[in-house]
């Protein structure tokens, strides 16, 4: 700041941690965080459902791996912050920032539960078919126990990531209430203190999913260990 010397590009750290203080005391900020991660949350909840479903499916059917395997490495590719534009054309701004997630978090999901699987020893799955193991007892017994810690701990990671790319969907979508609608506010009438304090706090939360996350997986690996 002392050296750009231009409010407008860099505002000083007591200006910013100042605003900070200021969204923290207002509801209508945390208002904002409240809609933002109830799109996290559901955008992750159904990206993790499918992910796991199809992955199961993948790794019981060959086939079904085969003819999955194009369309999730063209999800992966797909520039779905791109793509927002085409999705707010079919959808309204509340529900794209969701659909935007979901296309960023069901290829990593689906492709972290499916090397999970891939990783189980063959020894225990021949076992299961020489006794024949009912699929449920399998997947309560077998593969739940091994596969889950692996599952919390990318399961977090990809959370994460969500809130970012929920927040970045929710700026160029001009969401009403979300943090990302704040930051595009902040942007129009050049508050800069507001705009960085606005990062300055998302990254924190973005921390906090994080800390959480690590936690959780930490104590899944404990559980089933």
């Amino acid at each position: 700041h002392a050296l750009v010397g231009n409010e407008l590009l860099l505002p000083a750290f007591a200006d910013c941690m100042k605003k900070a203080g200021a969204f923290l005391t207002d509801g209508v900020f945390w208002i904002a965080v409240f809609v933002t991660f109830l799109r996290v949350v559901c955008s992750f909840a159904v990206s993790f459902v499918f992910a796991v479903i199809f992955a199961f499916v993948a790794y019981m059917v060959p086939w079904f791996k085969r003819l999955g395997t194009p369309m999730v490495a063209v999800l992966r590719v797909t520039p779905v912050l791109a793509a927002l534009l085409l999705i707010l054309v079919w959808t309204g701004a509340d529900v794209a920032p969701i659909i935007v997630a979901f296309l960023s978090l069901f290829p990593m999901l689906y492709t972290s539960v499916l090397a999970a699987l891939g990783g189980l020893e063959q020894g225990l799955e021949e076992m299961s078919d020489v006794y024949k193991v009912p699929l449920k007892k399998r997947i309560v017994y077998f593969y739940a126990p091994r596969i889950f810690p692996y599952v919390v701990r990318e399961g977090f990671a990809a959370l994460s990531f969500a809130f970012k790319l929920v927040v970045s969907a929710e700026v160029l979508a001009e969401t009403y209430q979300s943090l990302g609608y704040l930051m595009k506010l902040s942007k129009v009438y050049e508050e800069m203190p507001a705009l960085f304090a606005l990062v300055i706090l998302v990254c924190l939360l973005g921390f906090l999913i994080e800390g959480v996350g690590a936690l959780c997986a930490n104590a899944a690996e404990r559980r089933w260990r």
